[in-house]
């Protein structure tokens, strides 16, 4: 029997979602308190539909998954992208900041991910360690840049367990040169690696975890500015003119 993470074909059957088929990928997985992501997203896209697995919208040439939180949800809902044909995944998340180097508020785009998942082993039985693809960096930065939002390179960690952020754990992260914290990069890197599709990811620090103390940052005005200045650009550029309408309301 080959090794859980070849290329033996699976089992289970991915489908494609039925018009929400495009080659790239924004991938929300969370929103601020105010649902500022959420409201934008409903204001301005052509086509949304709730599902158990995060909300889908079509922007433009984009199609958006939001509030897909964590590893495991995030990857089998991409799947079905993939499946669709998607061939670029861009992460925009929000990260916990383990060293003095990043505060609430500060952008970072991510050079590394660790992988601390339940996810990624599946597919890289032998890897813990993931990068984004050059392109989808590239990307990235030019839109910042053409914006002139500053930003730094940061490596992160995923992790399935924000409760088990012990000091113990957080010694061991600060000890690899590891700057940030998630809970689904690491696997969509990985994800996008064994499909052969380009990736990236853009964090906002949303909270902090020291030796001494946790600071949340989510209920903060300035972490709402941030949203606005570093995500709302992607979503937006987006847009090829097409008339918006609103996404259908849960059942």
């Amino acid at each position: 029997m080959k090794a859980p993470g070849s290329r033996e074909e699976s089992l289970v059957r991915t489908r494609p979602f039925r018009d929400f088929q495009k080659k790239r990928v924004l991938y929300l997985p969370a929103d601020v308190p105010s649902r500022l992501l959420g409201d934008h997203l409903k204001a301005n896209a052509t086509r949304g539909k709730p599902t158990p697995f995060g909300a889908l919208y079509l922007i433009g040439e984009c199609v958006i998954l939001h509030q897909a939180m964590g590893a495991t949800l995030a990857v089998l809902t991409l799947e079905s992208f993939i499946a669709g044909g998607a061939a670029e995944i861009l992460v925009l998340g929000f990260s916990g900041s383990l060293t003095s180097q990043f505060a609430i508020g500060d952008a970072a785009v991510i050079s590394r991910a660790w992988s601390e998942e339940g996810t990624s082993p599946h597919y890289f039985p032998e890897k813990r360690v993931f990068f984004p693809t050059p392109g989808a960096v590239r990307r990235i930065e030019g839109e910042l840049d053409s914006r002139g939002l500053p930003f730094r390179k940061a490596t992160l960690v995923s992790m399935d367990a924000p409760c088990r952020e012990t000091l113990s754990w957080l010694k061991k992260q600060t000890e690899k040169g590891i700057d940030l914290v998630d809970m689904e990069t690491s696997a969509v890197f990985a994800l996008a690696e064994f499909h052969g599709l380009e990736s990236a990811a853009l964090m906002v620090v949303s909270d902090e975890v020291r030796t001494d103390s946790w600071k949340e940052g989510f209920f903060r005005k300035d972490l709402r500015k941030r949203v606005q200045e570093y995500f709302l650009p992607f979503l937006s550029s987006s847009n090829r003119g097409e008339r918006p309408v609103k996404a259908p309301a849960k059942r």
